[in-house]
């Protein structure tokens, strides 16, 4: 009788410390976990990947050789660039992945597919605000100093100044775990045979999702600060008379941001918001200039960085993922928050018994603000 025991296959873990993707052993995360059988260095293969590497065989040097032919992977991807066609009859497609109804199967058999509208997933940039640290373990403290060391003046003769320690906050991180599937049915990867490959696409779309939820994460640790570091501002985009003109001068709001940081242990150079509130306040007339000058045109910025006019050295983030319109957050991007980024693990699990198989992707994310001082709610941007 053959037997039903599910399969785990090509179990792979992400370490964030050393960019390296590693063959899974599957134990806990924690301080006793050991990363054996390096298989790729992930950061220069997407660099290679950005670059446009024309030589595919160049990328075989970011992979590793461990000594067996099985855990021999950069002559496994010699063999694989080197010999396109034997990889297309080898390869393994346990990482294409979908769930497809039987109300689909009709119109994949049968339907000849001219073309298609892919699915458009924004993934936000907001995981882009902060620096992130990376972490092999899952919880522990994070350190911030105060900058309160003294400084005597007028000593006495013969008295030395008695030293001063400077203060320091710590921070509890705990990096939670976060995840997602697709799966297939054998019924499905059999009649499936023509149109655009949905396994790949369904995989890529996973990744996006990964990456959206990520940026929430981040969104819901900004807009969660405590509201006694509200600074008033100004609707930027409000406007009267004949012809219209604007009547509120931003430069009043950015004083008072400046005035903030100025008594902070930090620095602003960092502004995130709606997209809306950008684009009234470039079209505002005391910052664009005058009514006379041209109005900015409107493109689309949204999940877009660039500079903020009229403050020098401060970066906006504009994004639609945040909740309101009204609101900005101005922020130090070194000290506000961090991004704290675990491994992340990914297998393919097959089920004989309900005929599917399964590609899971766990990832470990946090952000968290580490120093409430350096982030302020700036309200009254946008009516």
């Amino acid at each position: 009788m053959t037997s039903l025991t599910k399969e785990f296959k090509n179990p792979i873990i992400f370490n964030p410390v050393d960019h390296v993707v590693y063959m899974d052993n599957g134990k806990p995360l924690d301080d006793s976990y050991v990363y054996k059988n390096p298989i790729l260095n992930a950061q220069s293969y997407s660099l290679a990947a950005a670059a446009k590497q024309d030589d595919p065989l160049k990328v075989t040097e970011m992979f590793y050789n461990n000594g067996t032919e099985e855990t021999n992977y950069s002559d496994l991807a010699n063999d694989f660039y080197s010999g396109l066609d034997k990889a297309k009859e080898k390869s393994d497609r346990s990482l294409a992945a979908a769930i497809i109804t039987s109300k689909e199967f009709t119109t994949l058999q049968d339907t000849v597919v001219l073309g298609t509208n892919e699915e458009l997933i924004r993934t936000g940039i907001l995981t882009q605000l902060f620096e992130d640290v990376a972490t092999t373990t899952l919880t522990g403290k994070y350190f911030t100093f105060a900058n309160d060391l003294k400084y005597m003046t007028n000593l006495p003769e013969s008295k030395s100044p008695e030293p001063t320690m400077g203060a320091v906050s710590t921070t509890t991180i705990e990096v939670p775990k976060h995840g997602g599937s697709v799966a297939i049915t054998d019924r499905a990867r059999q009649v499936i045979n023509n149109g655009p490959d949905i396994f790949g696409r369904l995989v890529g779309q996973l990744q996006q999702k990964r990456a959206l939820s990520e940026s929430t994460i981040v969104r819901d640790a900004i807009e969660a600060i405590a509201s006694t570091n509200n600074q008033t501002g100004v609707d930027f985009g409000v406007r009267s008379g004949s012809p219209p003109a604007s009547t509120t001068n931003p430069i009043d709001t950015l004083i008072k941001i400046v005035d903030f940081f100025d008594a902070t242990n930090g620095q602003w150079n960092g502004f995130v918001s709606n997209a809306l509130p950008y684009y009234e306040y470039v079209n505002n007339d005391l910052v664009r200039g005058g009514t006379s000058n041209p109005i900015n045109p409107v493109g689309t910025i949204n999940e877009s960085q660039g500079p903020f006019p009229l403050a020098s050295g401060v970066t906006w983030f504009r994004d639609n993922l945040m909740t309101t319109l009204t609101e900005g957050y101005a922020f130090d991007k070194t000290k506000a928050g961090k991004n704290f980024r675990g491994p992340t693990r990914a297998y393919t699990v097959t089920d004989p018994d309900t005929e599917t198989e399964k590609y899971v992707t766990k990832s470990h994310f946090a952000c968290i603000i580490v120093d409430g001082t350096t982030i302020a709610r700036v309200t009254g941007i946008q009516a």
